[in-house]
């Protein structure tokens, strides 16, 4: 305390908050002393007569909080260390000093202090000189009678109290307390502060309450207008009555709570101009104390609050800035090539973001504005580069447009792989496909196939293949069903079509256009069969088609109703964005099988349309009900849950309760006692109902959470948490738990959650531990360094099939390469396992590795002459080798020969030393035979060429195996060739000798002539001999007739122009053309000599292992019952062709029906020429006319076989 020169006191206070609240240890105090004016004078202590007339005015002020809050007026009054706050003036005496200087002699230490405060007579209690005498005993009394003294003035009394420093803290709160009158203050706070004060039932609002003997009230509606965009807050009022002191120090302790609460802040800045998102950069302002992040149109803040308005304040002028920088400008680019540009290439390059617009053609180029030209320049440069092909898939199918459209659609679905292979063969070719938007309004349907101009072959195939795969799916291929409401069953819709996605892909046209209800079935043909018939298509589809039926039903059951709401509690409750709405449909999707469709202001205006299964219908009803009868946001609702519970409910700081406030707008109370806690909400009434159920139903959950131990070894501690915690993230998800492993050394696992599930999860680890405990046993193995890539094999695959087969864990704890592992020379393998799997994996390693102990790698250089003697035919010679050698016993074993487009000429043997040097001498061997061989032509026919060939080569393969040599046969074209025998001098006798005795000697086993002009008719330009080969086994050589018979099969079939009829607008017209055959063009009249062997040979050996072909041991009499049926056959035919001299042409005008006549695999067309007698050529896609069928055989015939046709393509 000092005096001033107008003789008044300056009184400074200085007392913490918390050794008011008694919440501090004090120090042991010095006796206060007052610095004399001079050496040797010395003033005494202060006493109550020197003080001057303090005054202290109280009243309830409204004190303003936030960064927006006025600075109070400076106070010259004595203040507290609440001086921010209205207080009762006082000055502890204790921490008093004087402008003096300080004497030689210092005052000794004392513990006894004094403070002085004055109470102004307004706020003092009217009461009698005896009462006050009372109470000032009283408090003396109840402090170790502390010393009180008091002087009383016109306007204020001012006591002076001495003593301890807890007993003068404590006095003063008496004195206060007694004398004064309650005071009521009004504070504000952030409105999510209140959940803190209040705490978790009320527990730390009640709690400042009894501690400062005050009663506080916290309003539970928000202040209006009072949103604060820093905080993203709302203001409430809170209001404390007491005496002055215990109200100072309740808001204290409340504001403090707030303070914390707010020391970190979210703020969020919105970014309205959206040309300069792509730029902003915010790693800059991000630090240890301040998270900066990005979303689609807000900087997010976050950090201590200070921090973060400093960085606040940084973003904005950096957005400024930004704003002014980034320009834009926009050019023209066709829609075709503007899929050459490559966006990401240019914001990488240049910081350029490209838009582009395929429906206006133009491209928007953001960013820099020196760097926008450049942008520019770069992408029409580097677009020079490209060759673009487009493809109008609308002309396809008859111009079918809709069908084109639909196609596009399915195409790019996501589940689509009709493109994959077009892709993996083209893999420089980029396929665009048009966007759903696009096609909406377009006349055509383009698809742009793109590459650099260095692939433009690649270009070239992909058209061609996407020609193939537009073909192959025609609009008989597709069905198209409209009967289902899109809005209601699309979820349905897909589960059940997406179950036979393997017969049918689909498209949803709701999904590209709002309210379309058509759904498109595509039919899936297997690439390993022949694509079904139209009909069998259309079969099918309308199965996949009848999936939909339960949905069809449900559809007829569907309930209407409507109800009369206002527009505007229409908009509140029931936008999509609206709590309510969504708590509805939540409600209706609890139930499998529900649907509902809600249209708001349908039929007319101020009412609400509901379509869908019964159960949905009313349980809306029943929500619209509930808010016409009860619109108020002031309904509540209470009721009870186990206090065990309440933790929960209210979640770490009451984040949990707070996301339910949200979750279903309302206002969530919760008061704890002993046994059960009760919940208050206040809200719209649908919405407290559906959020009493919720908050039951997780308290039923919350109330059943246990917790069970499992004591594990440390070593097994890994395997049970499994490879980055795999096992133990599979077991959380799958039983709903949390499983926490030890760390440091420790062998507790601990698993909390659901009873059920915590049992689940607690009995698999224990049966892995049980595993692992068993079978965890270990041994090492010494790999010798050379031979441990051996062991592993390619690929890894000899380790992985030794762990498969003993079911053992393989681990090699060095590298091949390692230092120590070489100076060692061998490799340590742990292997891991139960005691007998162990044991038997450690047998068979050790067997390899003493098994490939001498194993050497050799290599011969030889001429590329000798590599096809060496390998053989079908790599017989080799394989005679490798089983000469021991091969089949050896597992580690390589013969590599080089193939005949390598430039190497080296081969390399590897194995065992013996195996080597066995393979070795048989090279040699060989090379010595090649050498000594001689060549010798022999006269052979053309014609008996095959014979000698034999099928599938098998015949001269037997005998190149049989006799080690090799024989060289001409083009069955080339007459004058001859036969070459390679060889040793004495096989090539002996392979010689069965070839001209055997083999090509001119037997078979009846002959019949077929006249030229007849020949095509009965051999049915080749069909007729492939089935007597089927039927009969009889096969049919034409010995010397043989090209003259193959030229009258391959004559080309001439249609005349005249046999074409012309379109109409009838899908389905056809002209038949008849007219007298012609075969003036047979130049040689000479018969065709048809020779007929049996030869019932099993052929499925092309299929197998075997080498020879098995011949079946048949009967003499099933020989000749066959050769007799298949002569009785051609005999006939020749009869028949006498008679077949009309020639028909039928045209029809929907060629794309042809596949009908053909059917399944030709059997259509086989059963119409069998039953009519006649030949039938259907013309290929890729003829030159190829809408005529060609028919020939008698004129009733003809008609006959036309009149089918006719019918099979309507």
């Amino acid at each position: 305390m000092s005096f001033n020169q107008e003789n008044e006191f300056d009184f400074s206070l200085d007392i913490d908050p918390d050794e008011i609240l008694g919440l501090k240890d004090h120090p042991t105090p010095t006796q206060p002393t007052i610095d004399p004016p001079s050496v040797k004078q010395q003033k005494p202590l202060p006493s109550l007569n020197d003080l001057p007339k303090l005054s202290s005015t109280f009243k309830s002020n409204r004190v303003e909080w936030g960064p927006n809050m006025k600075k109070p007026a400076p106070i010259t009054t004595p203040t507290t260390s609440l001086s921010s706050l209205p207080s009762i003036s006082s000055t502890n005496a204790s921490s008093l000093s004087g402008s003096s200087t300080v004497t030689a002699n210092t005052p000794v230490a004392s513990k006894n202090i004094q403070e002085i405060f004055t109470i102004d007579l307004q706020s003092q209690l009217s009461i009698t000189k005896q009462e006050y005498s009372k109470i000032i005993q009283n408090v003396k009394q109840s402090n170790n009678n502390v010393s009180i003294e008091s002087t009383l003035s016109k306007n204020s009394r001012t006591f002076l109290i001495s003593g301890k420093r807890a007993d003068v803290i404590s006095a003063r709160r008496d004195l206060v307390k007694k004398l004064t009158k309650p005071v009521e203050q009004t504070f504000t706070i952030p409105s999510n502060c209140t959940r803190l004060i209040i705490g978790a039932g009320g527990k730390t609002i009640r709690e400042i309450s009894d501690s400062t003997d005050t009663k506080i009230n916290i309003a539970k509606e928000v202040n209006k207008d009072s949103y604060d965009e820093e905080l993203s807050d709302t203001t409430t009022n809170v209001t404390v009555f007491g005496d002055i002191e215990s109200v100072n120090l309740a808001k204290l302790r409340i504001m403090q709570i707030v303070k914390e609460d707010i020391k970190n802040a979210v703020l969020k800045i919105n970014v309205d101009d959206s040309n300069i998102l792509p730029f902003i950069s915010v790693e800059q302002f991000v630090s240890n104390d301040v998270s900066v992040t990005l979303t689609d149109s807000q900087i997010v803040v976050s950090g201590i609050r200070d921090d973060v308005k400093v960085v606040k304040s940084q973003i904005l002028t950096y957005l400024a800035s930004l704003s002014t920088d980034i320009k834009q400008e926009s050019i023209k680019i066709p829609a075709k090539f503007q899929i050459l540009i490559d966006p990401a290439q240019i914001k990488s390059q240049f910081n350029i973001s490209v838009e582009l617009n395929d429906e206006t053609g133009v491209a928007t180029f953001t960013g820099p504005a020196n760097k926008i030209k450049e942008a520019i320049t770069f992408a029409r440069t580097s677009s020079k580069e490209f060759s673009v092909d487009s493809l109008d898939i609308s002309k396809s199918h008859g111009k079918n447009l809709n069908h084109a459209k639909n196609l596009v659609l399915y195409l790019s679905k996501d589940d689509t792989t009709l493109l994959n292979q077009i892709k993996l063969d083209f893999p420089n070719v980029k396929v665009s496909l048009p966007k759903p938007t696009t096609l909406l309004t377009s006349k055509d349907v383009v698809i742009n196939i793109s590459a650099k101009t260095e692939f433009i072959n690649e270009i070239k195939g992909a058209r061609k293949d996407l020609i193939s795969l537009v073909n192959s799916i025609t609009p008989l291929d597709t069905l198209t069903i409209d009967d289902l409401d899109y809005d209601l069953f699309h979820k349905d819709i897909k589960r059940s079509l997406s179950a036979s996605s393997d017969v049918v892909g689909f498209i949803q046209l709701g999904d590209y256009y709002p309210t379309d209800d058509h759904i498109i079935l595509f039919a899936v043909s297997s690439t390993e069969d022949f694509k079904p018939s139209a009909d069998e298509i259309q079969s099918s589809l309308m199965n996949i088609n009848s999936i939909l039926d339960p949905l069809r039903k449900k559809q007829e059951a569907l309930t209407i109703e409507t109800f009369e709401l206002s527009s505007d509690l229409q908009s509140t409750y029931l936008s999509k964005d609206s709590v309510t709405y969504n708590l509805i449909l939540d409600e209706v999707n609890s139930i499998e099988g529900n649907n509902i469709q809600i249209k708001l202001n349908k039929p007319v205006e101020n009412e609400v349309y509901l379509r869908g299964n019964e159960k949905a219908v009313k349980l809306v009803s029943a929500a619209l009900k509930s808010i016409i009868e009860n619109p108020s946001i002031k309904s509540t609702l209470s009721f009870e849950i186990p206090s065990n519970s309440v933790a929960r409910l209210i979640g770490n700081k009451g984040s949990n309760l707070q996301n339910l406030s949200e979750k279903f707008n309302c206002h969530i109370d919760v008061q704890d006692h002993d046994s059960n806690a009760t919940v208050n909400l206040t809200g719209l009434e649908y919405n407290i109902n559906r959020a009493k159920i919720y908050i039951i139903a997780e308290a039923k959950k919350w109330a059943n959470i246990i917790t069970k131990e499992l004591i594990v070894p440390t070593k097994y501690l890994r395997s049970l948490s499994g490879k980055d915690f795999s096992y133990r993230n599979r077991l959380q998800d799958k039983y709903n738990v949390n499983i926490f492993f030890p760390k440091n050394g420790e062998t507790l696992v601990i698993i909390r959650g659901p009873t059920r599930g915590v049992t689940k999860a607690y009995e698999e680890l224990k049966a892995l531990l049980d595993f692992e405990m068993e079978n965890g046993h270990q041994t090492i193995v010494n790999v010798p360094v050379a031979q441990v890539a051996l062991l592993i094999g390619k690929n890894g695959d000899h380790i992985n099939d030794i762990r498969a087969e003993h079911g053992v864990q393989l681990n090699f704890l060095q590298k091949a390469n390692n230092e120590k592992a070489k100076e060692a020379g061998f490799v340590e393998l742990e292997i891991t396992g139960s005691r007998q799997a162990i044991k038997d994996a450690s047998k068979e390693i050790q067997d390899y590795i003493n098994e490939n102990g001498d194993f050497i790698a050799e290599t011969l250089d030889l001429d590329r002459k000798y590599y096809r003697h060496i390998v053989g035919p079908n790599a017989s010679t080799l394989k005679a080798m490798l089983q000469k050698a021991g091969g089949d016993e050896i597992k580690r074993k390589n013969v590599d020969i080089p193939n005949s487009d390598s430039d190497s000429s080296t081969i390399t043997i590897e194995g065992p030393e013996k195996f080597v040097n066995s393979i070795k001498e048989s090279i040699k061997k060989v090379c010595q035979d090649v050498d000594n061989s001689i060549t010798k032509e022999i006269d052979i026919p053309s014609d008996r060429f095959g014979a000698l060939v034999g099928p599938g080569g098998i015949t001269r393969n037997n005998l190149e195996t049989e006799f080690n040599v090799t024989i060289d046969i001409p083009d069955k074209n080339d007459t004058q060739g001859k036969v070459k025998i390679i060889g040793l001098s004495e096989n090539i006798a002996k392979a010689e000798k069965k070839i001209l005795s055997e083999i090509i000697r001119d037997s078979f086993d009846r002959e019949i002539q077929v006249p030229a002009e007849y020949h095509e008719f009965v051999s049915e330009r080749g069909s007729f001999m492939q089935k007597l080969r089927s039927e009969f086994s009889v096969f049919v050589r034409h010995g010397n007739t043989n090209r003259r018979a193959n030229q009258i099969n391959r004559k080309k079939i001439v249609i005349p122009e005249t046999a074409r009829g012309e379109p109409t607008q009838e899908s389905n017209t056809t002209k038949l053309t008849l007219e007298q055959y012609d075969n003036s063009s047979m130049d040689d009249n000479e018969p065709i000599t048809w020779r007929l062997n049996y030869e019932n040979i099993d052929l499925s050996y092309l299929d197998a292992d075997d080498v020879e072909p098995k011949k079946n041991v048949d009967s003499e009499a099933k020989k000749e019952e066959n050769l007799n049926k298949a002569i009785k056959l051609i005999e006939d035919r020749i009869e028949l062709a006498k008679e077949a001299t009309t020639v028909g042409y039928l045209w029809a005008s929907n060629s794309r029906n042809f596949n009908k006549v053909v059917g399944a695999g030709g059997s259509g067309v086989r059963k119409i020429k069998d039953s009519t007698y006649t030949i039938i050529h259907v013309p290929r896609k890729n003829d030159d006319i190829n809408d005529v069928i060609y028919i020939r055989g008698s004129k009733d015939a003809v008609e006959k076989a036309a009149e089918i046709i006719t019918k099979n393509l309507k």
